[in-house]
């Protein structure tokens, strides 16, 4: 078994948005409880399965105490950058995608955001629809389409 990385008290932040599994009381399965970003402090933490490290988070500003996986938080002093866009959005190329020297999709053209992909210490990519063409792209690649219609 894994020794617990955050104690009692600790400040974290959790990195994905998290979503009732269906054990949250009062609200449906899928629900989004907290959005990544936000903070919380560790009341306690325990294992589920005798395997699953989880933590029992609470969110003061929210009024929300919620299991958190090891996986989902981070120690709330590390930088943080927000992501502009979530699953479901639609977003415009900031720039025009080529794929073996072919331009692909063009600029200002309009995308499914897919999923938010982050990496430690890194701005978050995204992974984008464009009609059958699925991939991941930098956040400097996306503005919002208030922003293209603005700039376009």
């Amino acid at each position: 078994m894994n020794t617990a990385k955050f104690g009692y008290g600790c400040k974290v932040r959790v990195v994905e948005n998290i979503r009732n599994d269906g054990s949250f009381p009062g609200c449906k399965k899928g629900a989004l409880l907290v959005r990544r970003g936000a903070c919380g402090y560790v009341r306690q933490s325990g294992y589920h399965l005798q395997n699953n490290l989880i933590y029992q988070v609470q969110f003061i500003n929210r009024g929300l105490t919620i299991g958190c996986k090891e996986a989902e938080l981070i120690d709330a002093e590390l930088v943080w950058q927000p992501n502009q866009f979530e699953y479901g959005d639609k977003a415009a190329l900031s720039l025009s995608l080529s794929q073996e020297g072919e331009i692909v999709a063009n600029k200002g053209s309009i995308v499914d955001v897919l999923a938010v992909r982050r990496k430690a210490k890194t701005s978050p990519s995204y992974r984008i629809q464009i009609g059958e063409l699925d991939v991941e792209v930098p956040e400097r690649a996306l503005v919002s389409l208030e922003e293209a219609a603005y700039v376009g």
